[in-house]
């Protein structure tokens, strides 16, 4: 039985969705190279000109989505960006030394330390902004995985 193109792009792209949710894999920029690789492949005859600019977009807005969002979230608690950024380079080093909850440690302790700094005696704001942190870097990879499921069910439904 030969495999077509289709059906490894197709493969490929369920692989990129599910990887939404392992840190430092660039899922919507690889859906996007997955897409644009089989229209390579077909002379760009398949999936049409406008599926194939919907699709890239949509593959690079999920990679958006996943950068910004926790930055957004942690903006809308309060917090500084510069505290998000700095919390997020924490986590990213606990991710490290003791795996995914590492990242959720060193942002929301970041966040939360620094919000106490910032807003000494109300330990409510600190604890606020830490969680809207932590939740919006989470949440990112969600939506960022229902964007490429949809990628994906829309390539599907366009080359086959």
């Amino acid at each position: 039985m030969a495999v077509s193109a289709a059906g490894i792009a197709i493969v490929l792209l369920v692989v990129w969705t599910a990887s939404s949710f392992v840190p430092f894999v660039p899922s919507g920029v690889l859906a996007a190279l997955t897409v644009l690789g089989y229209a390579y492949t077909t002379g760009f005859t398949e999936p049409g000109l406008a599926v194939l600019l919907a699709l890239v977009l949509a593959s690079l807005l999920a990679s958006a989505a996943e950068l910004l969002s926790g930055l957004v979230s942690g903006k809308l608690g309060g917090a500084s960006t510069r505290t998000v950024v700095v919390g997020t380079l924490a986590g990213i080093g606990l991710l490290f030394v003791i795996g995914p909850i590492g990242f959720v440690v060193g942002l929301g302790g970041t966040v939360f330390l620094a919000g106490l700094y910032e807003n000494a005696g109300e330990p409510r704001d600190a604890v606020r902004q830490s969680i809207y942190a932590v939740i919006g870097a989470l949440a990112s990879s969600v939506v960022q995985a229902v964007i490429l499921a949809g990628v994906t069910a829309a390539f599907a439904l366009a080359v086959l």
